[in-house]
């Protein structure tokens, strides 16, 4: 593979990460919705259910928040690399 053919590589990642990126974010958005309406609908509660429901909801919005983050450090490490190739 020749250094412009890895160029060429690099960038269809980065452009294919920022897909991902979007898709992700509007996830996000939804979970995080969805948390708001459920710490809403279940406030005050104390059922066993409820608490482990609103923890799962939390760990999504966290882990999706990591993928995020993730992302645009790949995506920074890319386009790095890809400068030092010339």
């Amino acid at each position: 593979m020749s250094v412009g053919e890895a160029k060429a590589r690099l960038q269809q990642g980065v452009e294919s990460a920022g897909v991902a990126r979007t898709i992700i974010e509007a996830i996000a958005t939804d979970t995080g919705d969805a948390a708001r309406l459920a710490q809403t609908t279940l406030y005050d509660s104390e059922h066993p259910e409820a608490t482990r429901a609103l923890a799962c909801l939390k760990s999504a919005t966290d882990e999706l928040d990591l993928v995020v983050r993730r992302i645009d450090i790949s995506v920074e490490a890319a386009n790095e690399y890809r400068e030092t190739l010339g």
